[in-house]
């Protein structure tokens, strides 16, 4: 078996059940799978994962709040000794739900929260009444001592929405995930997709918030899909260097029927790389040739947007899911902040480039990292 490769992170589908319609929802959410994991079949999976040296689950839906086995399963992910993040809309309470996550002390409770507006969060989401939940959901995490985060997907309906989000989440401890939505689902017409300029004013906003605010006072990133070596923007992600996507390499999609993935966020077929119904989840990980398209990856499987690029052996065209639905191919991710400030002619002045270098040394991502891995606050964030 190949144990070259170690699952830091099994981002899990505990099922496609979900209360809401989300406009972006890149799964369509909604309705269960019709051959979801049985309770005994999930339990054994965190074993399996566990046996394959995974460190942490991430378990999301639909609304994994839905299943209910949730509390049994997340309970197990943490007596296995793995991180627990669990990634929900907020909008179910009950005081059982805010005991058990307390009980669980999972490593993040993530928040999907995409307009200040509530209007028009709700209208994202489908439903009347989401914002006022995910906020209560929000305080009330808050309230028990969890560490939130908050995940926000942007598209052209909320971008302007960024500079008063940022206003309702600095000073209270709230980790900030901004992403961009991709074109798989079923309710989102492609006409929402951010173009390269707006997706490029995302990461400046994120740079912004970085330059202004501490990782105290405002830990924001953009996520994987945001950007890859800029010659301007240098404070976007967590990490202070793109080294290519993880999926299938440290990081593992599972469907709620078993489907085995490199990332949930492909949603293609074809990235199924077997089902933990046939096989163990350690054996479809460990399997020789397995997730090829990430692996193995060669400079000559580079497409016409990355051939070429100084950069490629490294970054290996950038996010898997942004190239696959933007091109139809991989390592062809088109939306790079390197390739876009060569094709915005306005973003190349020297002065630039001599103002944004080096905004953030390590000290700064080592402080922003106690806030995505769980420290808030006192001891965590000296």
């Amino acid at each position: 078996m190949n144990s070259n490769y170690v699952p830091a992170c099994a981002v899990w589908e505990l099922t496609l059940a979900c209360n809401l319609g989300c406009l972006h929802c890149g799964s369509t959410a909604g309705g269960r799978r019709a051959a979801e994991l049985s309770p005994a079949e999930a339990l054994a999976l965190c074993d399996d994962l566990k046996s394959a040296g995974c460190r942490g689950v991430a378990l999301m839906g639909g609304e994994p709040l839905l299943r209910p086995d949730f509390f049994a399963i997340a309970s197990r992910v943490r007596e296995l000794g793995m991180e627990l993040s669990v990634i929900t809309n907020g909008t179910i309470h009950s005081e059982e739900i805010f005991a058990g996550l307390r009980e669980l002390r999972p490593r993040a409770v993530a928040v999907s929260l995409d307009a200040a507006d509530p209007a028009l969060h709700d209208r994202i989401r489908g439903m009347r009444g989401a914002f006022e939940k995910a906020s209560g959901f929000i305080a009330r995490c808050l309230s028990e001592g969890l560490p939130v985060s908050v995940i926000t997907t942007v598209h052209k309906l909320n971008i302007k929405e960024l500079p008063a989000l940022r206003g309702l989440l600095k000073g209270r401890g709230i980790a900030w995930q901004v992403q961009t939505a991709g074109g798989e689902g079923g309710r989102f017409s492609r006409e929402f997709l951010l173009d390269k300029e707006e997706f490029y004013a995302v990461g400046l906003f994120v740079e912004a918030c970085r330059r202004e605010f501490t990782p105290e006072e405002l830990p924001v990133i953009g996520a994987h899909d945001l950007g890859y070596h800029s010659g301007l923007l240098k404070n976007v992600a967590l990490y202070e260097k793109w080294e290519g996507c993880q999926a299938g390499i440290s990081v593992a999609g599972i469907r709620s029927d078993g489907g085995v993935m490199g990332c949930l966020a492909m949603n293609d077929e074809n990235y199924v790389e077997g089902n933990v119904r046939v096989s163990s989840f350690r054996e479809i990980w460990n399997r020789p040739g397995g997730f090829a398209y990430s692996r193995g990856f060669k400079k000559e499987d580079a497409g016409p947007n990355c051939a070429g690029c100084p950069e490629l052996e490294t970054c290996r065209g950038g996010c898997s899911e942004m190239s696959l639905m933007k091109t139809g191919r991989l390592h062809n991710d088109p939306y790079c902040f390197r390739s876009i400030e060569e094709y915005l002619p306005e973003l190349k002045p020297a002065g630039w480039r001599g103002a944004l270098n080096g905004l953030a040394g390590p000290e700064v991502f080592r402080r922003l990292g106690r806030f995505f891995s769980g420290g808030r606050g006192g001891e965590q964030a000296k």
